[in-house]
Formats: C-alpha cells, structure tokens, sequence
C-alpha cells in the first residue's frame, strides 16, 4: 500500500465521523506518557473547535488527565469527541470525564491474553512490580513483550482493520494522523518529561543535578548517583526507542520504506502539555505547558454517608491507595500482613484501604481498617477528616497531594514513581519509604505515626497547597489558551530548540573541547621545542676526553 493511497483511504474514514464542517484546518494533541496517545484537533474558521480526543482506558489517572482536558475544552464550548479504545480490561470509564461523544473500541484479543498473563503468571511484570526493585535497568527488560503488545495492536488497529471504526485501537496514533496529512501538532504527557522525550523535543537534561524520568535520587548526587542517574536515563529512552521502532517497522512495510519517522513525527508537535507543576517541578523551556492537577475538580461532589461514617470514626484517618496498575491484591502476602498488623497497633487511627480483591475476607482484620475496591480519591483528600496518604508516588496521585495540602509517606514501585517522591521529598511535605519495607509492620507503624505528629510537613504541606490554588495562570486557563493559540498560529517552529539536532558530540561541546585540547597540546608542543632549541643555542654539548 503506498502513502498516498493510505492517506486518501483515512482522509474518507475520517469524512465518516460528519462534522459538518467544509474544508477543516486540522490540529491534533497527542499524549505521550511513556508511550504515545494522540488526540487531533479540528479547528474551523469559527472560534469553536470540534476536537477528536484519543483517550486510551490504560491507567485511571492517565484517563482522568485525558478526561480533565475533554471536560475543560467542553466546558469553553468547543465540540469534544473522544475515541476510546480499551487497553486494560479493568480500566472503567465512570468519572473519567463528562464526554457524551465517544467512540469505544473492545480490547485486542493478544493483548488480552497478555495483560491477563502479566497480572496471573508471578514471572511477569505486574508481579514483578511488588516484588523487584524496578530501576530503569529492570524495566528495561520489559521491553520484549511491551514492543510486541504495542507493534501488534498498532498493526492490528490501522492495518487489520478499517481505521477509526475497527477494533483495538492502539497508542500508535502519531503514524496514524501522519498518513491521514495532519499537521499541527499538540502533545500531552500524563507524566513528567519522560527521558524519550527530552531526546525527541531538544530539552535540555542535566543528569548532573536533575533526576531522570525515572530516577531515584536527590538533586544533590554523589559520583556513584550521578553515573546511575545518567545510565538510567539511557536506558530509559533506548527501552522507548525500541517501542517506537517497532511501530515504524509496521507503517514501512504497509505504507512504504519512505514514511517518516515517528521521532521526526512527535518532534514536530507545537508544544508539549505535561502533568506537573512548575512550583514542585525543575525547570524546562518555553516549548513545555505545566497542565499538573488539571484533573482535579474545582467543586468536588459530596461524599456519601458511608464515607462520612468511615471519616468520623477517629480523630485521624489514612488513605493507602496503590492506584490501578499495581493493584494491592498483587502485592506478597507477607507484606499484606504487614500492612494488616501496623493497622492493629495503632487503634486509634482510621485506616481506608483501596485494596481490589476479595482474599481478604477469611482474615482476622481489625475494626479501625476499611476496605474498598474503589475510593473517591480526590474528594477524600479535600476533606480535612484525612489526615495522612499512603501513595505509590503516580503523578496523578502526587498532583493530588500537592493541591490537597496532606502530607503523605510515598512508597513508589517503578516508572516514574521514584522520581515523583523525591520531587515532593525536596518540598518535605513527604516521606519516602521502600516497598520492600512493607514486610516490617513496625517501620510502617513508626513512618505513620512521625508524619501524622509532624507539624512542620503538614505546614509546608498547606503552604504548597495554598501556591498552588493562588498561581497566576491556572491549568485550565494554560490548557484553553494554549489549544487556540497553536489552532491560529500552527506548528510554532519558533519554540523549536535547534538543540535537539545536535550530535552527541556537538551537545556536549566534546568538539569544542577537544579542538581545545589539541590547541594547548600544539601550545605545550611549540613552547617545548623553542625553549629545548634556546637552551642547546645557550648550553653547548660538554666535549668528551676523545675530542
């Protein structure tokens, strides 16, 4: 199939959808959190806009990011649709956003198959999350079956099947509105900067200071940490690489060698809106939008009775919430019963536990823990019953500690995770604890008992709440903006960073300094040679006793 064939059989799946409008200039917005999701844009000569958002149900605070943006473009009176294809067959749509256009799309058969495999077999990753220390090193030993579930569904979504009404439509969006001919572009990242991206954008890393995408140290780095630091980030992108040249090899071989590459594709994208905050986070260039905490609803709805009964029961209460991925049920038995027993000891404090499975029933559990297979998370944090948050450390969640001014103790388990905890450790509104500390109840019971009794972390806590809610720009207003700036001024070439197409040489200006380098050794050469040939002129050879 060539590309332009390609791209006039998309061009009649997307006239499909009747919008009614003649002639659309087209933009899309694309989220790449540690993949890439995609939305486009459609901007018409009238203020509104009618926007097809790609919205992939993998992760809860991926889809609330997602949502939060749908509702706020709504909400300003723009025509939102969303394309939904299902990812993960857990992930529930339900409070994700108030869209009532979508398109939704069942999950692919083989990833089905596998996402059941990660979550059942204890050889693979979902287990692994509890188990195992996920440095950048072990994930990427995921990188096998990750870029074959990825190059599957994206061949299967655009190849296999009619684009936009088939089956299982996958993260490779940037090659699909390539081929379809659109051509500005806004990128959207439910994380942080990931390192692939830092690479693709041109934004500058300092591995000196800054932690990686998914690093785990301080700003303030030994030797040893600042070598991890580098090596990881390293890993990081060639782990993502790989997944993005798995999807290139399926658009060559269906639309022909010449189709472009995805990096040059994402690297095009007018900017970039991410799920942080400039207040808590290191800072980038102009080309990144801070959008963190855009999923949070200014009026939050009320909580239910039962929740209310739940909060009263003691003076303090703890949340612990793993998020979606690496649920509870998941984690080692030794470590639930860790977590069981550090609840008992300390009976004068409620505990709410997010935990999904039912194994939990035949135990002796004591009466100040409440478990639930869902919480309204957010809504918990606003109330001032909650005293404390035991967090894995998702950016979604860590947004929600900040805005919500709760300190909390972050036990992070892979990704990006680590990086976010000392992202609030800096803030010292958090502690930080191991994963693999949830087999000693006591070291739980003692991280509990500090942060609930630590006045300072719960002022700087509040501190970072209130700067937060008072900034000069809200993400709403950045998000509003920014959307219908790039729809009347395009791609932006002028925030491109000429940076990015540097060699690795040139960035690190190893030419410069070895062209230096040479220099002083000429220098170092020439001044050698002139004093040897002036201390020869003045020194004669003695004479020996022959002569």
């Amino acid at each position: 199939m060539s590309r332009p064939d390609a791209k006039s059989e998309a061009d009649k799946e997307i006239g499909k959808l009747k919008f009614g409008f003649p002639d659309p200039d087209l933009i899309k917005m694309r989220s790449i959190s540690g993949f890439i999701f995609v939305i486009w844009c459609l901007a018409y000569r009238w203020d509104a806009l009618n926007i097809l958002m790609y919205n992939p149900g993998m992760g809860h605070s991926h889809m609330k990011f997602m949502g939060g943006m749908a509702d706020i473009l709504t909400a300003a009176g723009h025509v939102v649709t969303e394309i939904r294809p299902l990812m993960d067959p857990h992930a529930k749509w339900e409070g994700v956003s108030k869209s009532k256009n979508f398109l939704h799309y069942p999950i692919d058969k083989e990833v089905l198959r596998f996402r059941a495999a990660m979550e059942n077999d204890p050889n693979l990753c979902m287990a692994q999350l509890w188990a195992k220390d996920m440095t950048p090193f072990e994930m990427a030993k995921m990188t096998e079956n990750m870029t074959f579930s990825f190059a599957r569904m994206c061949e299967r979504a655009v190849f296999e099947t009619d684009l936009l009404r088939g089956d299982g439509m996958d993260d490779c969006g940037h090659g699909i509105f390539e081929a379809i001919g659109l051509k500005t572009v806004i990128a959207a990242s439910s994380m942080n900067v990931m390192d692939h991206q830092a690479g693709l954008f041109g934004i500058p890393r300092h591995y000196s200071y800054v932690p990686g995408s998914m690093g785990n140290s301080k700003e303030q780095m030994n030797t040893w940490q600042r070598g991890l630091n580098m090596f990881g980030s390293f890993f990081e992108s060639r782990m993502m690489d790989g997944v993005m040249a798995a999807q290139d090899a399926v658009f060559k071989k269906h639309l022909g060698a010449g189709f472009p590459d995805l990096k040059d594709i994402v690297a095009r994208s007018a900017i970039l809106f991410t799920n942080t905050q400039p207040y808590i986070e290191f800072p980038r260039i102009h080309k990144v939008v801070d959008l963190g905490g855009i999923h949070i609803k200014e009026e939050l709805p009320a909580l239910t009775e039962e929740w209310n009964n739940v909060l009263s029961k003691q003076p303090k209460t703890v949340l612990i919430s793993f998020g979606s991925v690496a649920k509870s049920f998941l984690m080692p038995i030794t470590y639930k019963k860790a977590i069981v027993e550090a609840v008992r000891e300390l009976s004068d404090v409620q505990f709410i536990w997010k935990y999904e499975g039912d194994d939990l029933s035949s135990w002796d559990l004591p009466e100040n823990l409440y478990l639930s297979k869902w919480t309204p998370q957010t809504a918990l944090l606003a109330d001032p019953r909650l005293s404390l948050f035991v967090s894995h450390g998702g950016l979604g969640s860590t947004m929600e500690i900040a805005y919500s001014g709760k300190p909390a103790i972050v036990i992070p388990l892979f990704a990006d995770q680590p990086r976010n905890a000392q992202m609030l450790k800096r803030h010292e509104i958090v502690e930080i604890m191991s994963k693999f500390d949830l087999a000693d109840s006591q070291k739980l019971k003692n991280a509990v008992q500090a942060m609930l009794n630590d006045e300072s972390a719960q002022k700087k806590a509040a501190h970072i709440s209130s700067m937060l809610k008072h900034a000069p720009l809200k993400p709403k207003d950045l998000l509003l903006k920014n959307v219908e700036f790039v729809a009347k001024f395009g791609s932006l070439p002028q925030l491109d960073p000429h940076g990015r197409q540097l060699s690795f040489i040139q960035y690190f200006l190893l030419d410069v300094l070895g062209a230096l380098l040479l220099c002083a050794l000429s220098i170092l050469t020439v001044v050698y040679f002139v004093l040897r040939r002036i201390y020869r002129f003045f020194v004669p050879k003695t004479k020996t006793k022959s002569d």
